[in-house]
C-alpha cells in the first residue's frame, strides 16, 4: 500500500540526503523514494522556504529623513530636498 509523506517528514529526509555520503539517486533507492519525486518535492519545499522570508521594518520617530522603499532591493534614505521634483 502507498503511504503518503507529510512536509515534514519530506523536509527530514531531505536533510538527511544531504548529510548522507549517498548520492541522491542511492539515497532514493535505499529509503524506497522515486528520484524525480524526490528531486520535485525538494524543490517545491525550497521555493516555500523563500517565499515565506521576513523583511526587516523599522520605526522611525522625528526625522527629517524619508525612507524610500523602490521595487528591488535598494533602500535608501533620502532627505525631503531631494523628494522635490
Amino acid at each position: 500500500m502507498f503511504n503518503r509523506l507529510t512536509n515534514q517528514e519530506w523536509k527530514i529526509l531531505i536533510e538527511q540526503s544531504e548529510s548522507s555520503s549517498l548520492s541522491k539517486l542511492e539515497f532514493c533507492k535505499l529509503n524506497g523514494l522515486s528520484p524525480s519525486t524526490f528531486y520535485t518535492k525538494r524543490q517545491q519545499l525550497k521555493e516555500t522556504v523563500t517565499s515565506q522570508g521576513f523583511i526587516r521594518a523599522e520605526i522611525v520617530k522625528n526625522t527629517t529623513k524619508y525612507r524610500i522603499r523602490p521595487v528591488g532591493s535598494w533602500g535608501g534614505y533620502c532627505s525631503s530636498a531631494c523628494l522635490k521634483t
